[in-house]
């Protein structure tokens, strides 16, 4: 027995060695042949992409190079995977903290964007007027300019995962505005907003409303965005704006059920694997919908030209309004100039977009524009749109 224990440790310490020899000679071939790498564990979520070798003189005298190339080898290890993740589990598991960049964990494992915290934080009671003042003259022109045309404008406003669970998160961080400012910077600003006569659907307040009516709630435990419950009601909310702009059924109804699931899926997971863990916190529920589609066959809605400008939000919201409502060539342009997406899968279709290729936006028989409630009135692409479709 103590001869077959010995040689079962000899095997051990023999296996160990070849381990550490074998790491440096695959981390010079992960170097080596980048396409062909070898790791161990699955890759990193969110990571920002290779600094380019500078081999001048001058990165080489300033230590740009040598800095350069020392992350380039760490990269390379085969090992650098599961350490980081296993580092990463170890701050969580047993701290509650989180090592990814700009994301925070709060009460219950709750996750949330630090800056979607800091804008709700900073509110103040003048900010909705304030706000106000700056974009009604650009969102009435915009209005203005496609109704002149025959066309339909909406604005629409998206909700922020902190203003509707500000409970789990307010703790974190320093939060000097009052509960008033908070709770009043929206429905003051969209007050503002239609009584200068501009057409908005107020899916942040309407989806704050509903907080603790479904069985999960509205905002993922480990996402960001809006679940599909909240997301299809805010889409039919715009299918009953635009017909009523329209004064007819330009849009076809739809309505759908709603199931729990269990792991959460795609939108609903987002932070939770951007922070990188051992094993990603996935025992949270989310709906589940079946949709009740029309027949889009016949529908006048397949052969509008439409766009969405906005955020990550109106993702859902535009994969809903192309099978649900028909829209087939509907375009969701992300930032405006990020890039163009389509199609019954809202494929991407184009990158980094120019102005020139923004020109098309000028014709659409629809125009939703939206920005997200932490960022109302601060939108770049807001006057850019404005700039493109008034020259102004």
């Amino acid at each position: 027995m103590a001869a077959a224990t010995t040689r079962a440790g000899q095997w051990l310490r023999r296996l160990a060695a070849a381990a550490v020899l074998l790491m440096p000679v695959l981390t010079l071939w992960n170097i080596a042949v980048p396409s062909r790498a070898f790791n161990i564990g699955p890759s990193l979520i969110g990571v920002t992409k290779q600094t380019p070798l500078d081999l001048s003189l001058r990165a080489f005298l300033d230590g740009t190079l040598q800095k350069t190339a020392a992350i380039r080898i760490a990269e390379a290890m085969p090992l650098r995977r599961t350490l980081i993740r296993l580092n990463n589990q170890i701050a969580y598991s047993l701290f509650g903290e989180v090592n990814a960049p700009g994301i925070l964990a709060g009460v219950g494992g709750q996750l949330v964007e630090r800056s979607y915290l800091e804008e709700y934080c900073t509110r103040s009671d003048g900010d909705a007027d304030r706000l106000a003042d700056t974009v009604v003259p650009l969102l009435r022109n915009l209005q203005a300019y496609y109704r002149d045309r025959g066309a339909i404008f909406l604005y629409v406003v998206t909700p922020s995962k902190v203003a509707h669970l500000p409970q789990h998160f307010v703790h974190l961080i320093s939060c000097r505005s009052t509960d008033a400012a908070r709770v009043e910077l929206v429905p003051r600003y969209v007050a503002r907003l239609r009584a200068a006569g501009i057409d908005v659907v107020d899916a942040a307040t309407s989806t704050h409303a509903l907080k603790g009516q479904y069985p999960v709630e509205l905002f993922p435990r480990g996402g960001i965005h809006w679940n599909d419950q909240a997301m299809a009601r805010a889409s039919q909310q715009i299918v009953e704006a635009v017909n009523r702009q329209a004064g007819r059924e330009l849009l076809p109804q739809f309505d759908f059920t709603s199931t729990v699931n269990l792991p959460p899926e795609g939108r609903d997971r987002d932070l939770a694997e951007l922070i990188n863990l051992l094993v990603s916190p996935l025992d949270y529920a989310t709906p589940k919908l079946t949709f009740s589609n029309p027949s889009c066959a016949g529908q006048p809605a397949r052969t509008i030209d439409a766009a969405i400008v906005g955020g990550s939000f109106m993702d859902g919201v535009g994969e809903v309004l192309t099978e649900s409502a028909c829209m087939a060539r509907l375009s969701q342009y992300f930032y405006l100039k990020l890039g163009r997406y389509g199609g019954a899968r809202r494929q991407l279709i184009q990158e980094n977009l120019s102005d020139s290729d923004l020109q098309r936006l000028r014709d659409v028989d629809i125009m939703l524009l939206e920005e997200n409630e932490s960022a109302i009135g601060r939108q770049g692409y807001l006057t850019l749109l404005h700039h493109i479709v008034t020259d102004k």
